[in-house]
């Protein structure tokens, strides 16, 4: 191996193409111009759902943010947010002279400005939307436009999520795993959401308490502080789906 290597270095040696520096244990080698790099450094994260039990679909042809995940590998880069279940909702009103919405809730909220939710079992409210504003422990803003309607019902969900760190944008690759079964023989939607944007999802319909597995991969390009979410839809009913193990990994490319 020693000859081979040298053999190796041999004519770069006789070129002049880099110069090696006997005064130092262990000497070192400078090659001229630049050399790009590599670091050992992986940025990634992974959550998981172990044992999970049924997720609540109150809503058909409605995303709800999947919060049963729990924290896996993380790199530096990357922090975990285990978001918040669904909480009830009593009040919507007008706030901010009619540009947003104010949400009043059973519960405190603990919801940030910038966080983005889920909101289902409504006729008017039905989306995900961005938090605007922490008005106090019971209320908040989302972006919504007030249009004089108070359903006065409803839940909303923070969903478990991954954040981009400093110096973490770029494009990473997501692929994710689950099994599990559905209470019902309904077709099922589950998306990879980054913010607000729905990136990837795969389709699948359940017979009646069959148990089976399912996938999804993709690519996607984030920016520092976004945050990569999972999300659920039942598109024929309002049946909850029952995910027994999920795997979700993203790993920055």
């Amino acid at each position: 191996m020693k000859k081979l290597i040298f053999l190796f270095l041999l004519p770069l040696l006789l070129l002049g193409q880099f110069k090696v520096d006997h005064s130092v244990s262990p000497p070192s080698i400078t090659f001229p111009g630049d050399i790009d790099v590599i670091g050992s450094e992986s940025t990634h994260g992974e959550m998981d759902v172990a044992a999970g039990a049924a997720y609540t679909i109150n809503t058909q042809n409605a995303w709800h943010g999947y919060t049963g995940f729990s924290s896996g590998h993380l790199s530096t880069k990357i922090t975990f947010g285990a978001g918040k279940t669904a909480s009830d909702i009593t009040a919507y009103a007008t706030y901010d002279a009619g540009a947003t919405t104010k949400v009043t809730v059973t519960a405190a909220h603990t919801l940030t400005a910038g966080q983005v939710i889920t909101i289902t079992g409504t006729t008017n409210y039905n989306d995900i939307f961005e938090v605007q504003e922490s008005v106090d422990a019971n209320n908040y803003t989302i972006d919504k436009a007030w249009d004089t309607n108070d359903d006065a019902t409803g839940t909303y969900a923070l969903g478990s999520c991954f954040i981009i760190g400093t110096d973490g944008a770029g494009d990473y690759s997501i692929i994710w795993t689950a099994s599990g079964s559905a209470i019902a023989a309904d077709t099922f939607e589950f998306g990879i959401y980054h913010e607000k944007t729905l990136d990837h999802k795969s389709i699948r319909k359940f017979p009646n308490n069959d148990v089976g597995s399912w996938s999804g991969c993709g690519i996607i390009a984030v920016s520092d502080t976004d945050v990569i979410w999972f999300a659920i839809q039942n598109t024929t009913g309002t049946n909850n789906m029952d995910i027994d193990e999920l795997q979700f990994v993203i790993q920055k490319l």
